[in-house]
């Protein structure tokens, strides 16, 4: 049925009111749209909420209840349909789980998952985390490497905790350029009763590489 409009002569004198009364339908299912979008993202916030607070007690039970290979098996099973918010804390769960039941390897991925996609200072944390996993695992050349490579990027603040890992790494290794440089850093930034040991330990270096 056609829209019927009545137009007084003020009407006709006006654009605005001669555009309301022959588009106001089209307003109308514009607002419509509008209105229901909005509902519709206030659903969809709601239900991403509860969601999250879903995934968080469901990672939180797998933490409390499950111990051993079924805690590492139930938590890799989480961790392909956790949300955003928990996938972080997953992946350090699954680190810590695997690295405690021996799965180097899996410990290993973990943490260069979250070395990658973490916050800050959990970034750094994963990288160490990762060259232990890969030392343990037997690969102690690596851990060696990713350490060295991160030495000269590392934040200031953990510019001492990476250069004592690679210090003990690279020694193991035998990775003496390695190991040298790191003990060099922590000797230059050592104060107190702890430089002579840092000092008796660069001079130990470089005695095994002459």
């Amino acid at each position: 049925m056609a829209d019927i409009t009545f137009e007084s002569p003020a009407q006709q004198s006006s654009p605005l009111a001669h555009f309301i009364s022959h588009y106001w339908r089209t307003m109308a299912v514009a607002l419509a749209a509008l209105l229901l979008a909005a509902a519709g993202y206030a659903w969809y916030a709601a239900s991403a909420q509860q969601a999250k607070v879903k995934a968080e007690n469901e990672l939180g039970a797998i933490i409390a209840a499950q111990t051993g290979p079924e805690r590492l098996t139930a938590l890799e099973t989480y961790l392909k349909k956790a949300p955003a918010s928990t996938k972080d804390a997953a992946l350090l769960e699954i680190a810590r789980t695997a690295q405690d039941q021996q799965a180097f390897d899996k410990a290993a991925e973990a943490w260069n998952q979250l070395a990658i996609t973490g916050p800050d200072g959990m970034r750094e944390l994963a990288i160490l985390g990762r060259a232990t996993a890969l030392a343990l695992g037997g690969d102690k050349a690596q851990g060696v490497k990713i350490l060295a490579d991160f030495l000269p990027k590392a934040p200031k603040a953990y510019r001492i905790v990476v250069a004592r890992q690679l210090a003990g790494m690279a020694e193991e290794a035998q990775a003496w350029n390695e190991a040298l440089a790191a003990y060099q850093l922590l000797n230059d930034a050592a104060t107190g009763g702890i430089k002579p040991y840092y000092e008796a330990k660069v001079a130990e270096i470089k005695a095994k590489m002459n």
